[in-house]
């Protein structure tokens, strides 16, 4: 057995353990895909993702197929959406902090990334008022369950006043739900969509609930624009990758989905447990953002914690974290930005007794 005390910890990527893969059922699921369609999964074409799968999304979802694209990740899909509405001189808020690849994929799409702060119970709907009263984005993002990077899962006052705004002010509201599934306890809010769909886009993926080697992501939009976004990625990528899509179809039309989902929250509820549970104990002073679900737990430290070269200090500690501040939007208002003090604290691909050490580890930085 590795010894906890000399081993290197890891607190950086959201990723699912080895363990976590439901690795006999889709090697099955990938021959029969490819043997039983190759004509098709094999070919160029489906620019809109597998017919098959495309289907059986909008029944789980209740809209038509032709408000469905299913790509090569959600990730991609965000990078097209953005690409396709925002551009240089427009903005688009996000919570502060957020998913620092979204950042990254609106920046790069010459769009000013702003961060509206991020309460425990989501976004902040008074500054995105006021922010509102500035400028209207292109697009607000939000991941409104387990919210990566913090945890805070969005309410349902917010939610409804959220698509309120967004038809107000007409921006579009894009709600990422990757770890939606994946939760421990309590009861599910309904998606933006489901209150009010006319403004809002859906993005989801497969990553967390079967693997991300196989890039299977999907939208949900209003018709005209999944067209645009569809023509998009053609020019891009001339067509998805159908086999592993394929073989998704063909997992869900199994019926093994569900049960995969509920063998994964037998496996993360235990670590998610530990790690709410440690950094309770070991952070009494910090602000924790614990989440009944998905993926992180994370803190903001106190002002007065000791953040100097944490992610290096912590290294030579063998304690290997993000850098707080990737992030982080630009702020509004000129306020500070306090990356230094933001530690996020993914749980799901370390062992209970790795945790235990590791935030132990962390405390001792401090």
């Amino acid at each position: 057995m590795t010894d906890t005390m000399t081993e290197k910890i890891v607190f950086t990527r959201g990723v699912p353990p080895p363990e976590a893969f439901p690795t006999e059922q889709m090697g099955e699921c990938f021959d029969a895909a490819v043997r039983g369609d190759a004509a098709t999964v094999l070919q160029y074409g489906q620019q809109r993702g597998y017919a098959p799968l495309r289907r059986q999304l909008a029944e789980e979802y209740g809209v038509s197929e032709t408000e469905i694209l299913v790509g090569n990740g959600s990730l991609q899909l965000q990078d097209l959406v953005a690409s396709y509405l925002s551009g240089p001189g427009t903005v688009v808020y996000t919570e502060q902090p957020s998913y620092d690849r979204a950042i990254k994929t609106f920046r790069r799409r010459a769009a000013q990334a702003i961060g509206i702060p991020l309460e425990e119970d989501g976004i902040s709907v008074d500054r995105l008022e006021a922010a509102l009263e500035r400028e209207v984005p292109a697009f607000v993002y939000l991941v409104p369950d387990f919210q990566n990077p913090a945890g805070a899962t969005l309410s349902l006052e917010k939610r409804r006043r959220i698509v309120e705004l967004a038809v107000e002010h007409d921006f579009w509201v894009i709600e990422d739900v990757p770890y939606r599934k994946l939760r421990y306890e309590g009861e599910d809010l309904p998606l933006l969509r489901e209150i009010d769909a006319s403004r809002v886009i859906t993005m989801s993926s497969f990553s967390k609930l079967l693997s991300p080697g196989i890039r299977v992501g999907f939208m949900i939009a209003p018709e005209p624009l999944i067209d645009a976004v569809t023509a998009l990625g053609e020019d891009t990528y001339l067509a998805p990758v159908l086999p592993t899509q394929a073989a998704v179809a063909e997992f869900m039309g199994r019926g093994l989905l569900g049960p995969n989902i509920e063998r994964l929250k037998e496996l993360y509820t235990p670590r998610w447990k530990t790690m709410s549970d440690a950094v309770r104990r070991e952070l009494p002073d910090a602000q924790a953002f614990i989440p009944g679900g998905g993926f992180f737990v994370s803190v903001m430290l106190p002002e007065d914690a000791n953040t100097t070269n944490l992610v290096g200090r912590g290294k030579d500690a063998g304690l290997v974290l993000t850098p707080g501040a990737a992030f982080f939007a630009d702020p509004g208002d000129g306020e500070a930005v306090p990356g230094d003090r933001f530690v996020r604290l993914p749980f799901c691909a370390v062992t209970p007794g790795q945790i235990e050490e590791g935030v132990k580890r962390l405390a001792s930085l401090l």
